[in-house]
């Protein structure tokens, strides 16, 4: 189901990995993402750091564990935050399936993915027309 909607966004490419344990997917810039849904909390401890072999193995920048129940206690998340790894709820999941509806990668972006180059330079502004002439009339 996931790949299937991340498939829908623009620039988007997901497949199951070999092994059909996790998602494998291409942003439209190019960063890889390693996606599990995870329906049973109760070893998340082994869950991570399964998915966290599996983001080395696959070589992916990011990591999202799709939860369908919440865990209890914020240790988890702030063990999950502490290693790159983002978790989504269903609340979550809403998002993805209105970037497939409409087609967007806005909501991706809203979540957190990677969709469009960041631009890290700072460049000056045009000069404006005329301001470079220097000619005095008379």
């Amino acid at each position: 189901m996931v790949a299937g909607l991340l498939n829908r966004c623009p620039s988007w490419v997901a497949s199951p990995t070999p092994d059909q344990n996790y998602l494998l997917a291409r942003s439209p810039v190019g960063t890889r993402y390693i996606f599990q849904v995870l329906s049973h909390l109760s070893a998340l401890d082994s869950a991570l750091q399964d998915v966290l072999s599996a983001r080395q193995a696959h070589r992916a920048e990011g990591v999202v564990l799709i939860l369908l129940d919440q865990p209890q206690g914020a240790s988890f998340s702030e063990l999950a935050q502490a290693h790159g790894v983002q978790l989504w709820t269903l609340a979550d999941m809403d998002y993805l399936v209105m970037a497939a509806d409409l087609e967007s990668n806005a909501p991706l972006a809203h979540l957190g993915l990677h969709t469009q180059q960041s631009s890290a330079t700072i460049t000056a502004p045009p000069a404006a027309a005329g301001a470079s002439s220097t000619t005095s009339q008379g």
